[in-house]
């Protein structure tokens, strides 16, 4: 368990120990309580220290933002709250945490149709109108609005990944006329190019996917047992690619690209990807170097930049770019011909 996590723990059962004002609370006693909570939850049998339970006190005591400026006094080695109604749970909000999420809930208020808009109306509510309160201000950050289906879904997706809960998923593909319904054991939502994905292992196909929100047409619970993701490292599943899609049977692949002056710039600072680097410039244009496994979204980003990127190498990718670029020429070409 992590120790900030392990930290933020035992000031819960502090507070929760001192709220109960039917008895009175040793210091030794507070100890032992928190030894048999952390055993119980987490199964840490170690306890802890006097010397960590005086520094949570100290911390609990501290002003805002560190601590909670709670009115803790030990006085004949009894732990109470002065104030018998306090709570850390209701600690009031200083300016800058009500300004950091006013700001938080100005960024969320872009996405109306993600359904958590409307937990965080009732937390707006039970902070009295604290938040928002007399906002008049214009916004001062605009988004690329896009309509996309599907991001109705994230609010209980996120749910049912925290929560460790299968899912029956009614799904349709593009290059498919119907949709079939499945069973997968949601790992990871990620986004790219303004679409969702969702990251899962089907039992139903004995495989992990990768399953597009916008293609999605009903999510409900499985009551087949929780498999935990031991198929794939999420963190490190997209670290080589472009997008989503990782190819099977390929590699890493060294890149050379050469850029038109007038696009470097754009491309130094939005990089393709995390490798890159700039490996030559000159007044007319600038190489960068790529360490990637070439996929779909690789191409498609390439082929966008249209004659103002290049592929030097490897000799087979570029192939592969000039063989593209060649269909979609005859394409033109043939169309024109046919007027």
């Amino acid at each position: 368990m992590p120790r900030n996590k392990q930290a933020s723990f035992r000031y819960r059962v502090i507070n929760n120990c001192l709220r109960n004002t039917s008895r009175i609370w040793t210091v030794q006693e507070l100890i032992d309580e928190i030894g048999d909570q952390l055993y119980e939850h987490f199964g840490i049998d170690k306890g802890i220290s006097l010397r960590t339970f005086r520094y949570d006190i100290e911390l609990m005591r501290s002003l805002p933002p560190r601590g909670f400026d709670a009115p803790i006094k030990i006085e004949n080695n009894e732990v109470r709250y002065e104030d018998p109604n306090y709570s850390i749970d209701h600690s009031e909000l200083s300016e800058t945490d009500i300004e950091a999420i006013n700001d938080a809930l100005r960024l969320l208020k872009n996405f109306p149709r993600l359904s958590i808009n409307e937990e965080l109306a009732l937390v707006q509510a039970k902070f009295q109108g604290d938040l928002l309160k007399n906002d008049s201000r214009n916004g001062v950050i605009a988004f690329e609005q896009k309509e996309v289906k599907g991001v109705e879904y994230i609010s209980s997706l996120m749910k049912y990944i925290n929560d460790h809960v299968p899912i029956k998923l009614t799904y349709k593909p593009f290059q498919s006329p119907n949709a079939n319904t499945f069973i997968v054991h949601p790992y990871l939502l990620k986004q790219y190019n303004h679409r969702w994905y969702l990251i899962g292992y089907s039992s139903t196909y004995k495989s992990v996917g990768i399953y597009a929100l916008d293609r999605i047409e009903a999510v409900s619970l499985s009551e087949e047992k929780y498999i935990r993701n031991t198929f794939v490292e999420v963190e490190k599943y997209f670290k080589d690619i472009v997008g989503i899609t990782l190819p099977k049977d390929e590699n890493i692949k060294d890149i050379v690209l050469r850029i038109d002056i007038k696009q470097a710039q754009y491309i130094i600072t939005k990089p393709i990807h995390n490798s890159q680097k700039v490996i030559k410039e000159t007044d007319e244009n600038v190489e960068i170097s790529l360490q990637l496994i070439p996929n779909y979204e690789f191409y498609s980003l390439i082929l966008s930049y249209g004659n103002s990127v290049e592929i030097l190498l490897p000799e087979n990718i570029r192939d592969d770019i000039a063989k593209k670029i060649k269909v979609m020429y005859h394409s033109y070409y043939s169309e024109q011909k046919q007027k």
